[in-house]
């Protein structure tokens, strides 16, 4: 009989211990504050690391968006005014560029007898008052044309000088750039006077 209870008593303790119905026997746990605390807090900082990041590949998109028109601008206008120069046949303005000259403006002759005036003037670069720029995304911030000549013989050199910086300035850096371009070009036509 003693064996017996102690059966029983054996039985009662390891119903609740077996691992096929320990789960079934007891309640089912909730989560406690401090758990959902720390997830709420974990997830948390994982979203503002994730916005930072998408923040500031935003910024960057935009600042490569507003650099990249700034420098198709200068590069068309630069192509633009090189080819005119390279292939014209005389200089017009300045008359001689013995000693070296700085203008904001260059006119010259082109082989089909038509004259061409590049000019710097109000924040644009102009062919003949026709403006070589976006004049609503961008502005010139300096402009000049330099030309050298060694002797009345040798074609002139005209070195071209300007800076672009976008139209409309912004407190936000990602939205305002600025970038220098400069070129060199000798007149291959020259007809010597």
């Amino acid at each position: 009989m003693k064996n017996t209870k102690y059966m029983t008593n054996l039985k009662k303790y390891t119903k609740n211990f077996s691992p096929f119905t320990s789960h079934l026997s007891l309640p089912p746990r909730g989560y406690t504050l401090i758990e959902m605390l720390v997830v709420i807090g974990v997830l948390g900082s994982i979203g503002t690391i994730i916005t930072g990041i998408i923040f500031v590949s935003l910024r960057g998109a935009q600042k490569s968006d507003t650099l990249e028109v700034i420098r198709q601008n200068g590069d068309a206008a630069l192509s633009q005014m090189v080819k005119n120069i390279r292939y014209a046949k005389s200089l017009d303005i300045p008359s001689s560029c013995i000693p070296s000259t700085t203008v904001s403006s260059v006119t010259f002759t082109a082989l089909d007898s038509g004259q061409t005036t590049l000019s710097c003037s109000a924040n644009t670069i102009s062919s003949n008052s026709a403006s070589l720029l976006d004049t609503n995304a961008v502005a010139t911030s300096t402009c000049s044309f330099t030309c050298f000549q060694p002797t009345l013989n040798d074609p002139p050199t005209i070195t071209i000088q300007f800076t672009l910086t976008t139209k409309v300035p912004s407190n936000f850096i990602e939205r305002s750039g600025s970038t220098s371009f400069q070129s060199s070009v000798s007149m291959r036509n020259f007809i010597r006077r």
